[in-house]
């Protein structure tokens, strides 16, 4: 299944399906303390599956409409360099974990079958074009609000990272030049 992104921004965007029927709203509002509220629509309206709580200091926070348990978001999801990715326990029980690459994949730990991965925009210049959407594994569907959830939060993570990467190698980069 295919989740479509009405928008770039990720964060604050509308998902479709790939008949576009609305299923999730997500909303950002940045002022001091940005939260994240994740809105599942249904043939009754719309309710709120989640909120992520962005924080500089201190521990960002997830909490779950399901359950109605907020939690760090450090707690629920090991991190790992190599390969760079973000674990967590589904409701399932089972072991999953996000890649931390360039598209953001969910797999069962100790497989290599993909459960879902994120599609970047496509502007149509090497191949069609297409908005963003995040490809959905029919065997995930029981817990989709929670991949939803958790998506967000991993590819949010992996945008900072990169902004810092760069920002690190333009300085240094900055430095070398200085020096010579």
């Amino acid at each position: 299944m295919r989740l479509i992104f009405c928008a770039n921004q990720y964060l604050n965007s509308v998902i479709t399906d790939e008949a576009g029927r609305q299923l999730y709203t997500i909303s950002t509002h940045p002022p001091l303390q940005p939260r994240t509220t994740i809105t599942k629509y249904g043939p009754n309206g719309g309710y709120m599956i989640g909120v992520i709580t962005w924080r500089t200091l201190g521990d960002t926070t997830i909490w779950f409409g399901a359950t109605g348990v907020e939690v760090a978001a450090n707690t629920l999801l090991g991190s790992s360099q190599f390969p760079p990715k973000r674990t967590w326990t589904g409701p399932d029980g089972g072991a999953y974990s996000w890649s931390r690459s360039i598209n953001c994949t969910l797999k069962a730990e100790g497989t290599d079958f993909q459960l879902a991965k994120y599609h970047k925009r496509n502007y149509g210049i090497w191949s069609a074009a297409h908005a963003p959407y995040l490809e959905v594994s029919p065997s995930v569907f029981h817990m989709l609000d929670y991949i939803i959830i958790i998506f967000l939060y991993v590819e949010r993570q992996n945008e900072i990272e990169k902004m810092v990467m760069r920002t690190t190698a333009r300085v240094a980069a900055h430095a070398l030049c200085t020096v010579q």
